[in-house]
């Protein structure tokens, strides 16, 4: 069994490499619509333990998706994200109730398998010409609210059924992020009930969510001027050698 996370317990350098990448990842996100969050799960396990990881995940994303409703509000499409995130909160209750139940080990193994697995998802879907209806796009939601529920690093779900249903550019990072924000406030309301979020852990969320909220005024600022393909590349790569990590750890 894990030991309840202490914020005394981690590092001055750890806190300034967490607080590093999670700009870093928050910047990319921003200007990708998703997956940049995954390459802070592999960092943060070795700190704060795999079972802390999403609810600590929750509380930052709330504040950096909040940032990113504030930065492209002018972008917004809010009937295909309603349609979206409606159902997607009933399914977070059931993912995040379902999380509590599950030892780290199995976290472990669901962690890595989902960020290998990501990838081939991730191509399977954009490889989808066919525009999702509202009832395929609540459909997709509901599910989506389920993982996001038990798993952080999630968006990339969230942005293929978004391209799919013709929302791009800057809408699609708006959208993304008004359902990030209804999700992760379930899932810190769940996390608490279930103990599974104590105040020192929200506290290093805050922080960690402080420290990504000023990547979305910068991804607004250059959104418009860098090919997407490159870092795309980069971003994949990272989540692979992440997962591959994380189901070595249930094998030690």
């Amino acid at each position: 069994m894990e030991q309840p996370f202490l914020l005394s317990e981690v590092s001055l350098l750890s806190f300034v490499l967490i607080g590093a990448v999670a700009l870093f990842a928050s910047i990319l996100g921003g200007i990708g619509g998703g997956g940049a969050g995954l390459m802070i799960v592999p960092l943060l396990v070795p700190i704060v333990g795999v079972k802390a990881v999403v609810p600590l995940m929750a509380v930052s994303g709330l504040l950096s998706n909040c940032s990113r409703v504030l930065a492209f509000r002018h972008h917004m499409e809010p009937r295909i994200s309603m349609a979206f995130l409606l159902p997607a909160i009933p399914g977070a209750i059931v993912g995040a109730s379902i999380y509590s139940m599950l030892s780290a080990t199995a976290l472990y193994g669901i962690l890595g398998a989902f960020l290998v697995l990501y990838i081939p998802m991730r191509r399977f879907m954009e490889s989808r010409s066919l525009l999702l209806k509202t009832r395929g796009v609540a459909v997709v939601g509901a599910g989506y609210g389920v993982l996001a529920g038990n798993l952080s690093g999630t968006g990339a779900l969230v942005a293929a059924t978004l391209l799919g249903a013709g929302v791009m550019g800057p809408a699609l990072i708006a959208g993304k992020a008004i359902i990030h924000v209804g999700t992760s406030l379930v899932k810190i309301g769940m996390f608490g009930a279930y103990d599974l979020l104590g105040f020192q852990l929200a506290l290093a969320g805050f922080l960690m969510g402080a420290c990504m909220t000023p990547g979305a005024f910068i991804a607004r600022w250059i959104v418009t001027r860098i090919d997407l393909s490159i870092h795309t590349k980069f971003i994949e790569i990272v989540i692979l050698i992440g997962g591959l990590s994380l189901l070595y750890r249930v094998f030690v």
